[in-house]
């Protein structure tokens, strides 16, 4: 009898069937290390938002924002430094005059970045999506996305452009300077905002629909590889991203806060371990027998779950305050030592 493998939705997608057999396992494993390398990157959204943005069936909306609604107000402005000279301000003034407004919308390159899942995701009681930058760009004609530079000062490679352009005032070396200009007053902000690790798209008008005096624009779901929720997500948020991760045939997340390390690290819907490799999120080496925190290979559990009830009785005998209580003297004890230097 052919043996047949249980295959997630995620890959039953990209060609096998939910059985698939020993050939198509096979299959599978060939084209691992493509899906695994292609560039993911991760949408951070509140709770209430998961079902607006998969309101229109077979697609995920996107909100999008001119750049002179952006929340740092000074992002436009670190392109050239003008010293304090009103020749060059003017002239700068002449030759670029406002930024060009295009829709633009931000992403993280990471799904584990703890103010993020804070400020965007309503204190880890949202979501992240994560998507295939490949296949988004293929349904996005004028997509134009990068990753922000974070830094404090204009930058200094359009210093040169400009002088250039302000010595010689040729057509090209005016042109150059208006994109380099463009380019930078997009993909730069202050340095306070580097925790983000943003990535933006920037599309055209014609790529976005008003929506309730919103511009969205909507893209395939096939484009998202995986939903994930967060570590204090609410049960009824955690079924609906379940519901709808089944719904588009994708991977499911649930992010977990361990005892062990900072980072999150997260559980499949195969009760499996999952981290993330600072690329994609990829099973872990080895996790903890009883908490399923990711630990070393070749430990069968976490540091505070190793803990044994001999460590907790010597931990005990060796606590002075112990043996305050014991004889109730430790209110006593701690009112006297916090008194020491105050005045009376």
């Amino acid at each position: 009898m052919q043996k047949t493998y249980l295959v997630s939705p995620f890959f039953a997608k990209k060609g096998l069937s939910k059985y698939a057999s020993e050939a198509g396992v096979r299959f599978l494993l060939s084209h691992w290390s493509y899906i695994r390398v292609s560039k993911k990157i991760y949408k951070y959204v509140g709770p209430d938002i998961i079902d607006l943005a998969f309101k229109k069936e077979g697609y995920l909306g996107f909100k999008f924002s001119y750049p002179k609604d952006y929340n740092d107000p000074y992002e436009l402005f670190l392109t050239i430094d003008f010293g304090d000279d009103p020749e060059i301000a003017a002239f700068y003034n002449e030759i670029v005059q406002e930024i060009q407004q295009y829709p633009t919308t931000c992403f993280s390159n990471s799904p584990i970045v703890t103010p993020m899942w804070a400020h965007y995701a309503h204190n880890s009681k949202g979501f992240v999506i994560e998507i295939d930058e490949d296949m988004l760009k293929g349904h996005i004609e004028s997509a134009s996305i990068g990753d922000v530079t974070y830094q404090d000062a204009p930058r200094e490679e359009l210093a040169v452009t400009f002088q250039m352009a302000h010595r010689r005032g040729k057509p090209r070396d005016i042109m150059f300077l208006r994109n380099g200009v463009q380019s930078a007053a997009y993909f730069t902000k202050h340095s306070c905002w580097s925790y983000e690790s943003e990535r933006r798209l920037v599309v055209s008008d014609s790529e976005v629909s008003n929506i309730d005096g919103n511009m969205i624009s909507f893209i395939p779901t096939e484009c998202v590889t995986a939903i994930i929720s967060g570590p204090r997500t609410k049960a009824e948020y955690i079924i609906k991203g379940k519901e709808l991760s089944d719904t588009i045939e994708t991977r499911y997340f649930e992010a977990k806060i361990g005892k062990s390390n900072s980072k999150p690290y997260f559980i499949g819907q195969d009760s499996g371990t999952y981290i993330f490799d600072g690329n994609n999120i990829v099973e872990a080496i080895n996790s903890c027998c009883s908490c399923n925190e990711p630990v070393g290979e070749y430990k069968e559990f976490c540091l505070w779950c190793s803990i044994t009830e001999d460590d907790q009785e010597n931990a005990a005998f060796g606590n002075p305050l112990r043996a305050f209580s014991d004889v109730g003297m430790l209110e006593g004890y701690i009112k006297g030592f916090n008194s020491i230097g105050k005045k009376t």
